[in-house]
């Protein structure tokens, strides 16, 4: 770790205060979920299937996904503000693609691109690992994602209401003006907390095969997979289950769309105050355990096998440690 000044807000010359870091977390978070309640509405303004509109979730996630190999590498060689700028700018721009999309192709090509905003997520923790030490990373990113987890709580409650009132477009139109907010913060805040490397990118990425032949590392990764995965699977369904199964309006769905960020919320709140205290693979086997998932229908079963594959994925790590000395 490097010798930081303590953080001032809008002062370049010093780290970003923390509300920057979460404002960045959040955005991402907020471009997720906040035009779930719409999907239906969406499907009939562009004529087409809602099962076809549920890619919209599924193309955001699978492009974030693909862009977190690249944006460590980038960053580290070009350092961070430089990445999380072009981030928000590529992400607004695609933000005013979608609004005036034609089509679904047109609108889910956009989406895609929207995931570009996934450099503000990753790299607001990847901040916090530049200032801190390694003891105190863990604590101080719970807290991050902890106010991060506010945004979801609300985000579906508030694109319920959008939609009743002016259509699905108004929560689109409430995401460009939040991301506008967030990058001039940003500009002015966001201090370099990583000096850009000598390392070529090529080099960088000579040293994944190293990261991924580590068991540890893939237990780690399972762990985190399944577990999210639980929560993406009703991110992807509960629109459908709640307009067609339920009949709910969109903004009662909105509403009821904040009850998983509350126990993401609560989650948070305990990783960052007992994490260094009980360990960070324990804390994550209590975490995989509580995912909720029984009950009669077909997206609660997936939720169950996710959140079990979790389990066992942390299990294997706590194993592995023990056997090695480790833990």
């Amino acid at each position: 770790m490097n010798d930081f000044p303590r953080a001032r807000y809008l002062d370049r010359a010093t780290p970003p205060h923390i509300s920057t870091l979460i404002l960045l977390a959040g955005i991402s978070a907020l471009a997720m979920n906040i035009f779930l309640p719409s999907l239906p509405g969406m499907a009939a303004y562009f004529e087409t299937e809602y099962r076809l509109m549920q890619l919209s979730v599924a193309i955001y996630l699978a492009m974030n996904a693909f862009l977190q190999i690249l944006i460590g590498p980038i960053s580290d060689k070009y350092g961070r503000r430089k990445v999380i700028l072009y981030a928000l700018v590529l992400f607004l721009l695609a933000t005013l693609g979608c609004l005036l999309a034609t089509n679904a192709a047109i609108f889910l090509f956009f989406r895609m691109m929207q995931a570009a905003v996934a450099a503000a997520m990753v790299l607001s923790r990847a901040v916090v690992r530049d200032i801190t030490t390694q003891d105190r990373a863990a604590s101080m990113i719970g807290y991050v994602t902890m106010g991060m987890t506010v945004v979801p709580m609300v985000g579906p409650a508030i694109g319920g209401y959008l939609e009743s009132a002016y259509g699905w477009k108004a929560s689109f139109w409430m995401l460009f003006c939040a991301g506008l907010l967030v990058t001039i913060i940003t500009w002015f805040d966001q201090g370099e907390t990583k000096a850009p490397s000598e390392i070529s990118l090529a080099d960088q990425f000579r040293e994944y095969p190293e990261l991924l032949t580590a068991p540890r590392f893939w237990g780690y990764c399972f762990a985190s997979a399944f577990g999210s995965g639980a929560f993406f699977a009703y991110l992807g369904g509960a629109p459908f289950v709640g307009s067609v199964v339920f009949n709910l309006p969109p903004e009662q769905l909105g509403l009821f769309f904040a009850a998983p960020s509350v126990g993401y919320f609560l989650g948070n709140w305990a990783t960052g105050a007992y994490s260094a205290r009980i360990g960070i693979n324990r804390m994550v086997l209590i975490g995989a355990m509580l995912v909720p998932g029984r009950g009669e229908y077909p997206l609660i079963a997936i939720m169950l096998v996710v959140s079990l594959l979790s389990v066992a994925s942390i299990l294997f790590v706590i194993r592995r440690e023990k056997r090695l000395g480790l833990a």
